[in-house]
This record gives C-alpha cells, sequence and structure tokens, in this order.
C-alpha cells in the first residue's frame, strides 16, 4: 500500500516515471534484432576428419577410436555416435541444454591435439563445429544464366561474393556450385618409367618448388630490410618447364599440365538452367532485417552491371521476409486482440475515460517489457512475440478488479475520493497480487527449471509474460487509482438496460450453481473428460515446429544404388519437363533443383 499512497500523493511524479518507462521501451522497441527464432545454442558437437582414399576398417582403427576414447573423457557427454568411411571419420556428441558448447569446444579441440601425434601422418585437417539456430543463412539465393556458370567462379566471386562480404553486418559469403579451377597434372606412365622417374621424388620437387617463406632481416645502413624469398608459380607455363631431373627434363616432357575446374559429383537446377547457390550470413549481434535489405540492395546494383547481363539471380529463401510477415501477423493479431478487449471494457464499464484508465494499462506494460527484453539482452522474435501476445489479454485483469473496487468505494465516500480509493485498493490488493502470482509461478519452473528440448524455446515466452504481468501489477497498484481517484464514478446503469438484465441472469445462474454443488461437479468432470478424450485416444497431432504453410512445395527423390550425375541428371529433367508441362494448371513460378551422387536431396518447386 505504502507505493499506492505515494502514487496518490505524488500524480506528477507517477505520471513522469510512467511516462520514462514508455520512452525506454520505445527507443528499446528500435534498437531490438529481428529474428525468427531465439539464437539458441544446441548442445552437440560435431567433429569431422577428412582421411581420402583409404578404408572405414582403416579410418575406424587409426582415427575413430582413439578420438573416441580421449573424448569419452569430457564431462557432461549424454551421448556419442561416430561413424567411419572410406574418405572421412565423423563423431558426435551431445551434452546437456546447461553446457555451454563454446568451452566444450575448447576443451575437446584440447584433447585431441594431445594425441594428434598418434594419429596418421597424412592427415591434415580436424574440424570441430558446434551450431545454433543463429547459423542459418539470412539469405539464400540461386544464380542461373542461359550461358554456361560452372567455369564462372573468377566472375561471380569478384563481383558478387566479395561485395557482399565487405557489407556492414555480414559475416561470410558461401558460393556454392563453382569451384576454384585447380591445376591437374596428369602423369604418362610410360614416360615415366622410360626416363627412370620416382613418383613419390618428383611429388616432394613440386611440392618444394612452390613456395614463400620469410628469411628474416638484414641491417643495411640503419635500415632493417625483410627478405622473403618467393618461389611461387606465377603461370602454369612455368609449372610446365619445371626441371624433374638433372639431364633438363622437364614436367611437359612427362605430363599433361592444364587448368582446369574441378570435377562436380553434384548439380543444381533453376528452372532447367545450371545453377549457382549464394548463402549470406549475418554478424553476430547484427540486425537481420537491417543487414538483409543492404545485402538486397546491394545486389539489385550488381544485378544492372554489363558482366552480369542474362544472368538471373533468383530469391529462394528470404529470412528477413519471414521475419517481417511472422512478426506482422502476430502484431496484427495483437492488435485486433487488444481493440476487442476496449470494446468488451466499454460495454462493461460504461464510461469511455474508465476504460481508457483500464487499457492504459497495456500499453505502459509492454512498453516496461520491450525495455526489459532489451536490457536482458532477448531479441524480438516469434517467441517474445508470442509472449507479448499471450500476455495482452491478462494485462488489464488487475486495473479492472482495482478501478472496480476504486469506484464501488468513490460510491460510497463521495467526498474523499483518496480515501476511497486507498480503501478500494487496500480490499482488492490481497486478491490481485495472488491472482497475478498463481500466474506468474507457473511459467518460473520454465526458466530456472531442468532444461530439456522444448524448454529452452518457452524460456523466451516465459520471460515475457512474466515481466509483463509484473508490470501490470505494478500500474494497477500505482498509475490506475491515481487516475481513477481524478474521474467520477460511472453512472449506475438503468435498471431496463441490457447490462442489468445480464447481471440478473448472472445472479440467477449464480444461486443456481451454488445450491446444486452435485450438478456443478458433475458438469466440470464432464467437460473435462470431454477435454481431455482427445489425448487419451491419441487424437492430437504433437508436433514441437509444424511446418509452415506457405507456397513451397518439397519433392524428395529416393535413389537406390550408385548412378553416375549424368544419369542422375537426366531423371531430375524428366521430372522439371513435367513440372513445366503443367505450370499454368500447378500454379508453379520457379522450380529449383539439387542433385548429388550418393546423396538425397530435394527438388523445390516454388509456384
Amino acid at each position: 500500500m505504502k507505493h499506492t499512497e505515494i502514487a496518490l500523493r505524488r500524480p506528477v511524479t507517477t505520471v513522469m516515471v510512467f511516462v520514462a518507462f514508455a520512452l525506454i521501451g520505445a527507443i528499446a522497441s528500435r534498437l531490438l534484432l529481428l529474428e525468427k527464432f531465439p539464437d539458441i545454442e544446441f548442445p552437440g558437437m560435431m567433429i569431422q576428419i577428412p582421411y581420402p582414399n583409404s578404408t572405414p576398417e582403416e579410418i575406424e582403427t587409426r582415427i575413430t577410436r582413439p578420438i573416441e576414447e580421449t573424448l569419452a573423457t569430457l564431462s557432461g557427454i549424454e551421448r556419442m555416435t561416430s561413424e567411419s568411411t572410406d574418405s572421412r571419420a565423423q563423431i558426435f556428441l551431445q551434452f546437456g541444454w546447461d553446457d555451454v558448447m563454446s568451452a566444450k569446444g575448447i576443451e575437446a579441440r584440447a584433447r585431441i591435439d594431445a594425441i594428434r601425434p598418434d594419429l596418421p601422418a597424412g592427415l591434415r585437417r580436424i574440424d570441430l563445429f558446434t551450431g545454433s539456430l543463429g547459423d542459418q543463412p539470412i539469405l539464400v539465393l540461386r544464380i542461373s544464366s542461359d550461358r554456361d556458370l560452372s567455369e564462372s567462379y573468377d566472375l561471380l566471386d569478384k563481383l558478387l561474393k566479395r561485395r557482399l562480404e565487405r557489407i556492414d553486418g555480414v559475416s561470410r559469403v558461401e558460393l556454392q556450385g563453382v569451384e576454384r579451377n585447380e591445376i591437374r597434372i596428369l602423369l604418362d606412365p610410360d614416360r615415366l618409367a622410360a626416363h627412370g622417374i620416382d613418383m613419390r621424388r618428383l611429388r616432394t620437387l613440386l611440392r618444394e618448388s612452390n613456395f614463400a617463406v620469410s628469411a628474416g632481416r638484414i641491417t643495411d645502413g640503419g635500415r632493417r630490410l625483410s627478405v622473403r624469398p618467393r618461389g611461387e608459380y606465377q603461370t602454369i607455363d612455368e609449372l610446365r618447364d619445371v626441371v624433374i631431373d638433372g639431364k633438363n627434363l622437364r614436367l611437359r616432357d612427362v605430363a599433361e599440365v592444364e587448368l582446369r575446374s574441378p570435377d562436380r559429383n553434384y548439380g543444381r537446377h533453376l528452372d532447367r538452367t545450371y545453377a549457382v547457390g549464394l548463402n549470406v550470413y549475418k554478424a553476430t549481434g547484427a540486425n537481420m532485417v537491417e543487414v538483409n535489405d543492404r545485402v538486397k540492395a546491394e545486389v539489385a546494383k550488381i544485378a544492372l552491371l554489363p558482366q552480369m547481363k542474362g544472368i538471373k539471380i533468383f530469391d529462394l529463401d528470404n529470412q528477413a521476409d519471414n521475419v517481417r510477415e511472422s512478426l506482422s501477423d502476430l502484431l496484427n493479431a495483437g492488435m485486433i486482440g487488444g481493440i476487442l478487449a476496449v470494446i468488451v471494457l466499454f460495454l462493461f464499464l460504461r464510461q469511455l475515460s474508465t476504460t481508457l484508465v483500464v487499457t492504459a494499462a497495456v500499453p505502459f506494460s509492454l512498453m516496461i517489457t520491450l525495455g526489459c527484453m532489451y536490457f536482458a539482452g532477448l531479441t524480438l522474435n516469434i517467441l517474445t512475440m508470442m509472449g507479448l501476445m499471450l500476455a495482452i489479454g491478462m494485462l488489464v485483469d488487475n486495473a479492472v478488479v482495482v478501478t472496480e473496487s476504486v469506484f464501488r468505494y468513490r460510491l460510497m465516500y463521495p467526498d474523499k475520493p483518496i480515501k476511497a480509493t486507498l480503501m478500494g485498493v487496500k480490499e482488492v490488493e490481497l486478491a490481485i497480487v495472488a491472482g497475478t502470482a498463481t500466474t506468474i509461478v507457473i511459467f518460473v519452473p520454465v526458466i530456472f527449471g531442468t532444461k530439456a528440448n522444448i524448454t529452452v524455446f518457452l524460456t523466451h515466452v516465459a520471460i515475457t509474460i512474466i515481466v509483463a504481468l509484473a508490470a501490470s501489477l505494478l500500474i494497477a497498484q500505482t498509475l490506475v487509482p491515481m487516475l481513477a481517484s481524478r474521474l467520477p464514478p460511472p453512472p449506475a446503469s438503468n435498471p431496463g438496460s441490457a447490462m442489468s438484465r445480464l447481471t440478473r441472469r448472472y445472479t440467477k445462474s449464480l444461486r443456481w450453481v451454488i445450491g446444486h454443488p452435485g450438478w456443478t461437479a458433475g458438469g466440470i468432470l464432464l467437460i473435462s473428460a470431454i477435454g481431455a478424450l482427445p489425448l487419451v485416444l491419441q487424437l492430437v497431432v504433437f508436433d514441437s515446429f509444424p511446418q509452415d504453410t506457405g507456397r513451397r512445395l518439397f519433392l524428395d527423390y529416393h535413389v537406390e544404388g550408385q548412378y553416375p550425375l549424368e544419369r542422375l541428371e537426366k531423371s531430375v529433367n524428366q521430372v522439371e519437363e513435367f513440372l513445366f508441362a503443367n505450370q499454368e494448371d500447378l500454379d508453379i513460378k520457379s522450380v529449383y533443383s539439387f542433385f548429388a551422387v550418393g546423396f538425397d536431396r530435394p527438388a523445390r518447386a516454388e509456384s
């Protein structure tokens, strides 16, 4: 009650405090990062060790098992699985949600480095991955053209990839479907045998002939000069002219040396033409929508360049547009719900000024919540917006109870508004505190309890609801009584009005319920049983993340056995021809396909 007395004695201070809270919330709403989902780090770690031209048995014995044994000493491991093929080893570790994956990754890397001398000498690298929802690309582009783009790595790298990487907020850009040209040396076995060339010595010679090292520093006349001998090949002809023995035999004499694109084991099509993929990732802490807008603006400029003439850039997946649509839908639903709440309140309170006082709890509570979200490091995403929308209907409850109690005492003591207001607030104080606390306590275990696959997401919903309800309780005990004490109480309803008739019917129904406890209990049990029946009969489908309905259709190619890339492409072409033959009937806009040797991936048709 002390804070209520202060609010009534100092109305200007009270208003200014909540206006300041509202301004902080308004500023925070502009600073909050927009995301589809919060950046939640998954409690898993994947280690990949490439080791080509081997056998699964050798990789399992020499690589997989030693690494498994050293990683098994990590604390908190809930599950460990591994896979060994003829080209790599892959180990997956699963931890609890309470573990910090960045720290676990450093610890795992240190343990693997400790046994590195025991691993095969030909092992070049060990890749360790930890992932989160924030690692998903914010923009997925596909590039196609009438001309062949498979040899256009330099063009796309210079005009597209590098320009996008310079944009503020972009962490990296992946270019897929085109590879950097490589030097291929095709040795002639007969010539090697005729000249007595040892393959191992030749490989060592070629590797040592291409170098760029530092030879230290020299001092001359008070100047310090860095010496760096360079032996890198500048042209393909320099490599062809490398002398490989003491008889002035050159590499061109025993091998064909050419610069060419590496062989692909995958393919991409966009509208029946070869396609190139481009994935854009945002930097940590960057606003997804702003970064996406900057990237799209730069892509539009790049598309106008003469070198890009005839090249089509297709927007396959745009996370920013998805965020805008999702947040806009939630915001519209919340606004509609808020308007309906105001209408219902006006019908029951029968006075516009009183309705405005009660509904003032909604915007002030939301602004306070947005400010707390910003300082807590949360983002504005689907989950936090869901919490805000769920809280809107509960934010006016405390204000309605307090206002009704205050006006009832105002009618009893019309000449003492301050005393009547304090008496009205005091009468319902315990009730509104208990009611709000019972709602908040439901969400507290979600935040502080054991983390699971669902609770890590629901935490963002729970925080927004708890903060909003706590703010509404504070407003109902300070701002609302202060305003209500300065307004005349609503007039008594006309005995013949609809509200009076509704009140009499409600009173009559309440008397019947109190007078027939058996029938009331039976009705409650019957309604509860009807509600639980679909769960018992398993008629309700449980899906943590239901697929959004949209304009995209995914078709999976299920291929049994191993086939060359040309054979797979022929089958894909048949499916695409059918889709385009029925393009109008199926309302298809574009068709994107991905296929790879020994790997199932979907074809994507967007209409």
